[in-house]
């Protein structure tokens, strides 16, 4: 059966280059399921990267307003925007029936990227990774027809705290300016700690590249890793195996 939205192929491969983690997660799903979360995730992704693209924070929030002003046509069935994101998307959401306020609430937890201020501490560092990756992974996992609860919002959190960790060298002096590294590895081992575990095979594919946080934590913990200088290494193929043998298992 043909699915009912899938994305070009130009978005695919962007998006298999700019997120290769989740994309590769993705890929463990039915056909359905898999066009679902790259559509999800190819969202997520021009969410992401709208600071990268534009020159000052008023120009960022014009993206931001473009994405909420798309999807409130999309929730009050409106005639959508054409563009090769808005357009399956609008299809994924009306059909899976993802609840409209978690959308906004993933394109606010994003435009937090505009602000210039550091978190003023690791709480909300903690808010900022429940409201973007967290917000993302509960969004997910109800594509897939699941039923997300605290222990899928942990486990975005957790990869999201990783993902603070893993970027510290270049934000270390300023969005990271008030977190000591060690406190954000730390946080991010809790975060995945009451997460894992075993998970539902048919949601599997949205939560399974949080097996590779432990990896990850453990390498940023040496004593030889300086964060400010250094970049954590986990080739493609050890994270392909990782994922393997977590979705053989079950288990994340």
């Amino acid at each position: 059966m043909a699915t009912m939205a899938e994305l070009n192929l130009t978005t695919r491969e962007a998006l298999k280059k700019a997120d290769p983690d989740r994309y590769r997660a993705a890929l463990m799903s039915d056909d359905q399921g898999r066009d679902d979360l790259l559509i999800l995730y190819a969202f997520h992704y021009e969410l992401s990267k709208v600071p990268d693209v534009t020159s000052e924070p008023m120009l960022g929030q014009i993206r931001y307003e473009w994405w909420r002003e798309a999807v409130d046509e999309i929730y009050t069935d409106k005639a959508v925007r054409r563009h090769e994101i808005s357009t399956p998307l609008s299809e994924m959401l009306r059909r899976t029936n993802v609840p409209r306020f978690w959308v906004d609430r993933l394109i606010d937890g994003r435009a937090r990227d505009l602000d210039p201020q550091p978190f003023a501490d690791m709480q909300a560092a903690c808010d900022y990774a429940r409201q973007t990756s967290g917000q993302l992974m509960q969004i997910a996992v109800k594509t897939l027809g699941g039923t997300p609860d605290e222990k899928t919002i942990k486990a975005g959190v957790a990869w999201g705290l990783t993902g603070l960790a893993r970027s510290y060298g270049y934000y270390h002096d300023r969005a990271l300016k008030n977190l000591d590294f060690e406190a954000l590895v730390e946080s991010a081992r809790h975060a995945y700690e009451t997460a894992c575990g075993k998970v539902d095979a048919s949601i599997f594919p949205a939560v399974a590249y949080t097996a590779l946080v432990p990896k990850f934590l453990q390498r940023m913990s040496r004593e030889d890793f300086d964060p400010t200088t250094k970049k954590v290494k986990y080739g493609p193929l050890s994270k392909q195996f990782r994922l393997l043998v977590a979705g053989v298992s079950g288990r994340i």
